[in-house]
């Protein structure tokens, strides 16, 4: 009698078991990188970036699976995203990706990439407010830019940056950072290099003093880049998908515009494009899509 009980107590453990097992929640990993303040990894406003603030919206969203953030770098990210279980919350289309990636709506614009430099060096460069030309700027051999060799820009950037190919004020980095770090300006490494508008911004927000870096927007890069949440193309992707784009609405959306006015500052026209664009879902020629 013992035995039959014994018996019949495992059977059920057992069948617990496997019940469990196949409710067990799948898991999504989301990509995200250092890149203040699109994704802000740490300090006092760890969280509150345009980028893993979406992600952590869409997480909550989605209860039915587990979530892991997986910080990455240029090359890890082009490796991570061709991986079966993957999805990043704010990125654009990278080239190629079309074939192994699902992609949503539009559902932001990044502001135009342009270059920074010292303010204290603005009489090599232009008023605060122009837009500059890098034909011209790396037509001048006494000041240095510095870029990223892993990040992309936009073709007539790339085409130029050919051009100068070994030149002694070009300053190519291959480190498979996404940014560089805004000390080289303030050690000569560099007299400019690309990035965003937001990186000075929120540096000296968090320091609290004073903005020392200048911003200035390039010819070479005309238009916002086009944005999107994508996961990896299988059934688990598009089913994540699915699920996404239902999460996806006006009020999200205009609630992600103010993160993104939070950190870069109100500007006319990135936010008609944006309500032209990502909300009214009409095309721009105000925006470009990489993965085109």
């Amino acid at each position: 009698m013992f035995r039959s009980v014994l018996y019949g107590l495992i059977s059920c453990f057992l069948l617990g078991a496997q019940f469990a097992y196949g409710q067990e929640k799948q898991t999504i990993r989301w990509l995200t990188w250092e890149q203040v303040p699109n994704f802000i990894t740490s300090g006092r406003f760890k969280g509150q970036g345009i980028g893993d603030a979406l992600t952590a919206i869409l997480q909550r969203n989605l209860p039915q699976y587990n979530h892991s953030n997986v910080i990455s770098n240029t090359r890890r990210y082009n490796r991570l995203i061709q991986e079966p279980d993957v999805c990043v919350a704010w990125a654009w289309i990278v080239p190629g990706s079309r074939d192994y990636r699902i992609h949503s709506r539009p559902i932001s614009l990044a502001p135009r990439t342009g270059i920074q430099t010292l303010k204290s060096k603005q009489k090599l460069f232009g008023k605060p407010g122009e837009t500059l030309s890098l034909a011209k700027l790396l037509a001048n051999p006494s000041i240095k830019l510095g870029y990223l060799e892993e990040m992309a820009y936009s073709k007539d950037v790339h085409t130029l940056l050919e051009q100068y190919d070994g030149k002694n004020n070009i300053h190519l980095s291959s480190t498979n950072a996404v940014e560089f770090n805004l000390n080289l300006l303030d050690r000569n490494r560099v007299d400019y290099f690309f990035g965003f508008s937001a990186q000075a911004i929120f540096e000296a927000e968090l320091k609290g003093i004073p903005n020392q870096y200048q911003f200035y927007n390039i010819e070479e890069i005309d238009t916002y880049t086009s944005m999107h949440t994508h996961c990896s193309k299988n059934a688990f992707g598009e089913k994540v998908m699915a699920e996404v784009e239902r999460i996806i609405d006006d009020e999200l959306l205009l609630n992600h515009l103010a993160r993104v006015e939070r950190w870069y500052g109100e500007n006319t026209e990135y936010r008609d494009t944006f309500l032209n664009y990502v909300i009214k879902q009409n095309p721009s020629d105000r925006v470009s899509d990489p993965g085109l």
